[in-house]
């Protein structure tokens, strides 16, 4: 139920009790507290009092048309608050205290003013005190510092804010007279003094001119004790401060001990005494006199490094207690100590132990360095005793225990992340955040009741400013909540629900506070993520209202100042756009209509009113400044009004400049509307007026505005965007005609050539000014001196600022016209001048070379022939020496590529096409020429065994890479061939360098291999000269693992220049064996092939090294190879490529006397082991490191082809072949990587195959071998069924096991344990368990008939597993005849079979009954429950052969059945039987009367 008003506006009607009383009336000076208003403080009370007022609005028209009333009078412009992104939640008194706001570098004010303001009878005190008002203007009473000083503690104590700004207070504080600079950082000490000066001066002759010293005064007593009479100089001073010496002591008790230690006036520094009138010794020394309320102590935390000559913090620990008591530091307590010490007897103090003592009340803290840092304060309220953290104006609660570790000082570790260690590291370093003042309270001070509220202390005047801004704050607090939001704007979309009659009477006013609710409230508030959805709904609202539009308009006409806030002042980018996009509606809503009268101006003023408006003559000039229109009356229409309100804003723009691009924007969419809209901008000089403040001192027009603002706008960081501003220029001289519609002023500004140039050095808008200079390039002259202007600007830029310019350039030779050949030539020449005149900046010669390449190549094709006449001219820039490597390198790369794309193509290009193959004679001619500069590009080179200066690894890399792409025919090859001298003379040099990572060398290197691959004449000029080994093989490489960067070079350098030898060596046999047997050749095996994963470049050397093995004349060199081997420590070869290594010995066995060699020659240093043997164990070690499994397999097979070619000579047998104890290893290893990695995919039958090569060549030839692999299988497989389940064992490896069991069970039998026999049997019947094929248990049956190793099958362990594996899950396969054979041979001979083979038998017994008692006649299952049955009468018919073994069978099964007897289990098997078909069950019948019956008579009963 909704209720609504009857008399809406009334003060005792319902809705406005609830819209004022319960929801926006405010705190008063008069009325706060917990019981002020409003009622409803609640966000949830807040909540229904809302609905209750959406509700009785929405069910009565004249109540929602009240509110919209009264929400209008809220959101107008100047009751809102000043600031942008405000959210006053945050912005509330924060834990019963007010901050201070910095006012730039004020936070030392702050946290002394803090430490006073806390400081509760001295505020009091201070509220009391009596300002005698000055003569005179009494609008100077505020100027007093004691008044401001009143006036921000007034705030702090009274302020519902959370912080309070002290602008007034620093304007008050006069530093030499003018008021204290705030961006300017000052010693807290330093102003604790200078204040508390200026604070006991403006006290003087007031009523409390003695606080201070109330407060805070003390005196210290300087001494003069003569050690030689009894006369004692005394001198009282007064502090409010002392400072105590903090380097070298890390207590405050060693400070002060410090402080009263004195010293000693001794020899020529003898104490003149005035008593006795002569030099005495005497003791100098200063103490504590007075002692005041607030003892005030500064750490000198800063000192004067005479070293270092500069001033530095000390960081030392330094600690100081939170009671502290100062009487042995006080005169009497000096004058006490020194008379016990005398008197040998204990002396009381002169005063209370309590007198002495103090609590810590507050500390300003110091976080930084001596030349920049922070000041804050942790101060205890001495009402709640809580400590709060100051810190301008964050206050936030600390917890007293934390002061040591935040105002001690001392050093500090944390965890830092050291790169080279790759770790995480404690690192020690000094707290840079110390204590620099402290605040001590006197324990005892006792001080008089107050009479008044801390609340009636504070001056009235002042009482009443600060609740004033609270009412407001507090009101704001109400008004700037996003439950607010949502009502008032559900109020306003509720009209658009309305019917017809209501919408028209309430649509203005909604329109109306929607707007005033937009730009006034919720622009401003932090929590504005509506306002775009919100101002798109007004402008649909707007859209079907056009008096509203107009209304508008004329609403921000009215207000210009709001206007300028919204789109100049305002400094957030969402609100001006917003603006912009509301305003732009409206004037398109407006532009049809507004056609007819946009000219129409209202008359002039009359001569009376003419008369009265005076023009001050310094005016005059900006009155007529030409590119300001005059008015001639005021225009009729609101559009052109509110424009007009736009333009009076343009002198503002510089003041506003980071601000101003929403407003350009403004004019930019205003322009693209339509004609008129463009006409009226013109007849307004706008765009004179707008280019005339983007040029400032520059324009043309400069003279006629000095009184306007000029000031600068940008700065390093951020430059103004004029975009749309050229965005609008370019809308009205595309869409203009220059000759009707624009005047002289506009064309001149325009066109001036200051505008090009500077819009280009910002980078404007280019696509804007690229349109313009297509309408004014349409004349020579001026595309000549745009040229002109262009290349001043490209000349005083650096690279990365080109871009610009070269749109621009592009945009002028691309105008199609009779002259568009001489603007062509105009930028050739120049693009030359920017490259002659920067060739000490290679970038920028870069930049210009690849705008030909990727701009002038593709779309000016004149351009491009004109580069192309002139290419010559750039050829040197290929190998250019002057400049830092990284542009030279930039700079030759764009030249090689410029000058590629340059060469002319030998047909026409299509569009969308690929670009044809490039001309033949082009091609030809430009690598004559470019022949022609190979010495000159040597001679950028230094000499060899000159010093080098700078980096040329890649000086001429890029000319070279050029000739290299010109080799494209016969009669290039030719041209290369003339100058094959100089191209080899030209290698020399470069190697001769000796550089690391040489990018001419490999550049040179391809282009030989390119001129050796095409030119048959130039591979045999390298070798006639026998080039290869007297040069080529003298090549300068170094691989260095530590520099990545030399690993990459190599990468790419290797592969060509070992290609090249391939080539060579191919061509003639002298030339490959001087190859292969030259000691660089040697290490190019061991550092390119072997060491280093150089993948290309080794398989060019491996087939040159097997060009020459594979011929007769090599048998040698093989033999010294393999000999070395003997010696050589491979394994780090193995690690870095097993593959290419194991090739590589492939590579030397050639022939059985290589073979035999590597096999059988045994090791100096270790006799017996051959090349062989360390290989395999060297691959055994490697591969429990965990190598890769395919490289490890062919590895594995290539060494064991080694073997197998050597076995098959007769002089090879297992003595030959070395020690057994490294083939054991061998063999274990391998079989346990077997073992560990079985799986069934192609990788693992790769690895079998090659495993299996490995042990079946082992085995045969060692027995040794044998027993070990045996050994290790048959583990295996116990390991597996330990676990529980079954191994997975694919069929290859099946084989393989039944293999190695077979040639091991028939191994002579040996005393030795274990016996391989014995283990071979164990892994057959292992083998059996996982499938009982015909071989294995042949391979049993066989074993059981030899009297050798029949005990080795009866007692094995390993039989356990296969009986149980038979009785259990292997039950099925009962029947067989190779199983039932071998059961019946085996079972017998059992001597005590186990518990679990029994249990698994008697559990099929009692299944297999009750499978088949369950099947009906003509069951399907029953044929397959027969066959079970069957299996299991087969199984005890085998029991029954061994009677222990039958004895505990039928007793278990006994027990899974009831304990029946046997005639039971007769009769329950008769029964079972009964009604099925006997006759196919005859053998079931047979086998369960033999199961069940244990003497004939039962076998007579079933």
């Amino acid at each position: 139920m909704t209720v609504a008003s009857e008399k809406p506006g009334e003060p005792d009607s319902i809705l406005d009790f609830i819209f004022q009383r319960c929801l926006f009336d405010s705190p008063n000076v008069d009325n706060h507290g917990p019981y002020a208003p409003p009622l409803c403080k609640q966000r949830t009370t807040r909540h229904e009092a809302y609905n209750t007022l959406r509700a009785i609005c929405e069910s009565n028209i004249r109540d929602l048309e009240h509110v919209f009333a009264l929400l209008q009078q809220q959101n107008q412009y100047d009751k809102q608050h000043k600031v942008w992104n405000f959210l006053p939640a945050t912005n509330m008194r924060a834990h019963g205290h007010v901050g201070l706001r910095n006012q730039g570098c004020t936070c030392y004010m702050n946290s002394l003013m803090q430490q006073l303001f806390m400081h509760q009878r001295f505020r009091y005190n201070l509220f009391e005190t009596e300002i005698p008002k000055p003569k005179g203007d009494t609008k100077k009473v505020e100027e007093p510092l004691i008044f401001q000083l009143q006036t921000l503690f007034g705030f702090l104590q009274e302020s519902q804010r959370r912080f309070v700004d002290t602008a007034h207070f620093c304007d008050a504080y006069k530093v030499d007279g003018k008021p204290v600079e705030r961006h300017i950082q000052m010693d807290v000490d330093e102003f604790f003094a200078q204040l508390f000066d200026k604070l006991e001066n403006a006290l003087k002759g007031s009523n409390k001119e003695e606080i201070l010293k109330e407060f805070f005064g003390g005196s210290v007593c300087h001494q003069v004790i003569s050690r030689e009479c009894e006369h004692v100089s005394e001198r009282e001073e007064g502090f409010y401060s002392f400072s105590l010496v903090l380097q070298g002591k890390r207590t405050l008790a060693e400070s002060l001990s410090a402080f009263v230690e004195g010293d000693v006036l001794d020899g020529e520094n003898k104490y003149f005494c005035e008593g006795c009138k002569a030099k005495v010794a005497a003791l100098r020394r200063d103490c504590l006199l007075n002692l005041p309320s607030t003892l005030v102590i500064h750490t000198k935390r800063f000192e004067f490094d005479l070293e270092l000559m500069r001033r530095i913090k000390v960081n030392d620990l330094y600690e100081f207690p939170l009671k502290l008591n100062v009487e042995p530091f006080t005169k009497e307590g000096l004058e006490r100590r020194e008379k016990q010490k005398n008197d040998g007897k204990e002396i009381p103090p002169a005063h209370p132990p309590s007198h002495y003592d103090y609590d810590l009340e507050g500390i300003v803290v110091h976080s930084g360095s001596a030349d920049s840092g922070h000041y804050y304060s942790f101060i205890r309220d001495r009402d709640s005793s809580q400590w709060f953290q100051f810190n301008d104006s964050v206050i936030e609660p600390f917890n007293v225990d934390s002061i040591p570790s935040q105002c001690y000082g001392g050093d500090e570790t944390s965890q830092v992340w050291d790169p080279q260690a790759r770790k995480w590291v404690t690192k020690t370093c000094s707290k840079h955040y110390s204590a620099y003042m402290l605040f001590y309270a006197k324990s005892d001070v006792e001080y008089p009741m107050m009479l008044k509220t801390p609340s009636d202390l504070v001056p009235r005047d002042i009482y009443e400013r600060v609740w004033h801004k609270n009412e407001n704050f507090m009101w704001q607090q109400s008004i700037f909540d996003p439950e607010y939001f949502s009502f008032v704007w559900d109020l306003v979309m509720h009209v658009e629900k309305l019917p017809q009659e209501e919408y028209s009477r309430l649509a203005m006013p909604a329109i109306q506070l929607a707007t005033c609710f937009l730009v006034n409230t919720l622009s401003r508030a932090k929590e504005r993520e509506n306002l775009g959805t919100y101002t798109k709904q007004l402008q649909g609202m707007l859209s079907r209202n056009i008096p509203a539009c107009t209304w508008l308009l004329r609403f921000f006409e009215e207000q210009p100042k709001l206007l300028k806030v919204l789109l100049l002042l305002c400094q957030y980018d969402d609100v001006r756009a917003n603006a912009v996009d509301l305003f732009m509606h409206v004037l398109r809503t407006l532009a049809p209509g507004a056609v007819f009268e946009m000219w129409v101006e209202e008359p002039q003023l009359s001569k009376e009113e003419a008369e009265d408006m005076e023009v001050d003559e310094s005016d005059r000039k900006a009155v007529t400044n030409p590119i300001v229109y005059e008015h001639t009356g005021r225009p009729k229409s609101v559009l052109v009004r509110f424009m007009d309100t736009l333009l009076d804003m343009a002198d503002d723009l510089p003041d506003n400049w980071r601000n101003f691009e929403q407003y350009f924007q403004l004019f930019y969419e205003f322009a693209s509307i339509g004609p008129d809209q463009r006409r009226y901008l013109l007849k307004r000089r706008v765009m004179a007026r707008f280019i005339d403040i983007f040029l400032a001192e520059k324009s043309p027009y400069a003279e006629f505005s000095k009184k306007r603002n000029r000031g600068k706008m940008g700065d390093k960081a951020t430059q103004p965007e004029f975009g749309h501003m050229v965005g609008m220029c370019a809308v009205l001289v595309k869409n203009g005609d220059l000759q009707r519609d624009f005047d002289e002023v506009d064309l001149e500004i325009v066109k001036h050539q200051e505008f090009f140039s500077k819009s280009l050095y910002n980078n404007v808008n280019m696509n804007a000014l690229c349109d313009l200079v297509a309408v004014f390039c349409t004349s020579y002259s001026f595309s000549k001196d745009l040229l002109e202007t262009t290349k001043q600007g490209m000349n005083s830029v650096n690279a990365s600022f080109m871009q610009p310019y070269f749109q621009i350039l592009t945009r002028v030779l691309a105008i199609e016209d009779q002259r568009q050949s001489d603007r062509t030539k105009i930028g050739y020449r120049l693009l030359k001048f920017i490259v002659e005149e920067n060739t000490k900046h290679p970038k920028i010669v870069a930049e210009v070379f690849k705008y030909v390449r990727d701009t002038a190549v593709p779309r000016l094709p004149l351009l491009r022939a004109i580069f192309w006449q002139h290419a010559h001219l750039f050829q040197e820039y290929t190998y250019f020496a002057q400049g830092e490597t990284s542009e030279l390198e930039l700079l030759h790369g764009a030249t090689r590529s410029m000058l590629q794309s340059l060469v002319p193509p030998a047909a026409p290009v299509a569009e969308g096409k690929q670009p044809p193959e490039p001309s033949e004679e082009s091609v030809h001619a430009l690598l004559a020429e470019l022949l022609e500069h190979v010495a000159d590009a040597k001679a950028q080179l230094p000499k060899v065994g000159e010093d080098q200066t700078g980096d040329h690894s890649s000086q001429i890399a890029e000319f070279l890479r050029l000739i290299r792409w010109c080799i494209r025919s016969s009669a290039q090859k030719q041209l290369v061939l003339q100058h094959a001298d100089e191209l080899l003379d030209l290698f020399s040099t470069i190697d001769g360098l000796k550089n690391l990572m040489d990018k001419n060398k490999l550049e040179l290197v391809q282009l030989l291999l390119d001129a050796v691959r095409v030119c048959p004449e130039f591979k045999a000029k390298l070798l006639a000269d026998d080039y290869v080994t007297s040069k080529l093989l003298h090549t300068y490489i170094q691989i260095d693992s530590a520099v990545p960067a030399s690993i990459t070079y190599n990468e790419a350098a290797t592969p060509p220049f070992y290609e090249l030898v391939h080539l060579l060596c191919k061509a003639d046999e002298h030339t490959l064996r001087s190859v292969v047997t030259h000691q660089n050749f040697s290490w190019a095996i061991t550092f390119v092939y072997l060491k280093n994963n150089f993948q290309k470049a080794g398989e060019l050397i491996e087939d040159v090294l097997r060009m020459y093995c594979t011929s007769p004349a090599s048998a040698a060199f093989r033999k010294e190879r393999i000999a070395k081997f003997v010696e050589y420590d491979f394994r780090d070869d193995l690690e870095t490529k097993p593959v290419a290594f194991m090739r590589y010995i492939g590579i030397l066995l050639q022939s059985n006397e290589d073979r035999i060699q590597f096999c059988t020659t045994p090791s100096i240093t270790t006799p017996r082991v051959t090349p062989f043997l360390k290989l395999a164990q060297a691959l055994v070690d490697r591969q429990w490191k965990g190598g890769a499994l395919e490289t490890w397999a062919e590895t594995m097979q290539n060494a064991c082809q080694c073997l197998i070619t050597a076995q098959s000579e007769s002089t090879i047998h297992s003595e030959n072949i070395g020690p057994s104890v490294i083939l054991k290893d061998v063999c274990a290893g391998v079989a346990t990587e077997l073992c560990n990695t079985v799986t069934y995919d192609a990788a693992w039958s790769r690895l079998w195959d090659n495993l299996r090569l490995v042990l079946e060549t082992l085995t045969s030839i060692n027995k040794h071998c044998l027993a070990v692999v045996v050994c290790k299988l048959r583990d295996w497989f116990k390991e597996q069924f330990d676990k529980g389940a079954e191994p997975y064992v694919p069929d290859p490896f099946y084989d393989m096991c039944l293999s190695v069991a077979s040639r091991a069970a028939m191994l002579p039998v040996s005393a030795r344990r274990p016996s391989p026999s014995a283990a071979g049997i164990d892994l057959a019947l292992l083998l059996a368990c996982i499938n009982m094929t015909k071989d294995v248990l042949d391979l049993l049956f066989w074993c059981v008939d030899q009297p050798s190793t029949s005990e080795f099958v009866v007692f094995s362990d390993c039989l356990i597993f296969f009986l149980s594996h038979c009785f259990g899950i292997g039950i099925t396969q009962m029947g067989q005849p190779h199983v039932d054979v071998f059961l019946k041979r085996v079972v017998p001979q059992v001597p005590a079979p186990a518990p679990q083979v029994v249990q698994n038998l008697a559990v099929h017994v009692k299944q297999s009954l009750a499978d088949f008692t369950a099947c009906e006649q003509g069951d399907t299952k029953l044929a397959s429950a027969a066959s079970y049955l069957n299996s299991v009468a087969v199984a005890v018919d085998i029991v029954c052969g061994n009677p222990n073994f039958f004895v505990l069978v039928k007793a278990q099964v006994r027990r899974e059945l009831g304990n029946l007897t046997s005639q039971e289990l007769c009769q329950q098997v008769g029964a079972v039987l009964q009604g099925k078909r006997q006759a196919d069950f005859q053998l079931c019948i047979a086998n369960v009367t033999s199961m069940l019956s244990d003497n004939e008579e039962g076998k007579t009963k079933i």
